[in-house]
């Protein structure tokens, strides 16, 4: 029995270290590739952050412009809107409405997108800038 003891007392002696480092080694390469992953994440969302405040500063700077030159066109566009719903209200003008969107729905797909375009620059509409998360 104490041979064997010997025996496996001084192979553990030799062994076990290299064995114990393989392990260490193995762990902190592990933490390293873990703590990288953690790191691109981070940088990740911080570039994520970043662009979002880019653009919202885009949007308040293009907000404050479209404030600016604002004027009497507006007001104009506004009007014209506005006649076709007044007028749907009138027993007079329902005839006139009915027939002018009928007229317009007749109109080419470019023009109508062209009109809907336009309608939404005026207002400062930008609906394709918008992300829905």
């Amino acid at each position: 029995m104490m041979l064997w003891d010997s025996i496996v007392g001084t192979l553990l002696k030799s062994v076990a270290p290299e064995v114990a480092g393989y392990y260490r080694e193995k762990q902190k390469l592990k933490q390293e590739v873990e703590m990288e992953i953690i790191r691109g994440k981070a940088a990740y969302e911080a570039a994520k952050t970043k662009r979002a405040e880019a653009s919202e500063g885009r949007d308040h700077e293009w907000e404050l412009e479209s404030i600016r030159n604002s004027g009497w066109k507006d007001e104009w566009v506004m009007g014209l809107v506005s006649i076709p719903a007044i007028m749907a209200f009138t027993p007079w003008g329902q005839p006139y409405v009915v027939a002018g969107f009928e007229a317009l729905e007749a109109t080419p797909l470019w023009y109508q997108t062209v009109m809907v375009s336009v309608f939404l620059a005026a207002y400062g509409i930008r609906w394709w800038r918008r992300k829905v998360d």
